[in-house]
């Protein structure tokens, strides 16, 4: 088992590359206008989170469901 540093430390990068992911896209919308959509989404969390599209939605849900915001699935 991990030490509960290291799965917290995981948690909270995890945490910040949503919270990264989300404001990218919020910025792109706002300022250059692009829509914000879910492949946009699951494009950018991939990135920020180096999984595949669909491990890394399920990651953002994670993330979206433990701050009270309903499943984006």
């Amino acid at each position: 088992m991990a030490p509960s540093s290291f799965v917290s430390a995981t948690g909270s990068a995890r945490h910040h590359a949503v919270t990264a992911t989300a404001l990218t896209v919020v910025r792109r919308a706002l300022i250059e206008g692009i829509p914000v959509t879910r492949e946009v989404l699951e494009r950018e969390a991939s990135v920020n989170l180096g999984a595949s599209p669909k491990d890394a939605m399920q990651q953002v849900d994670m993330v979206a469901q433990r701050l009270g915001v309903s499943s984006l699935g």
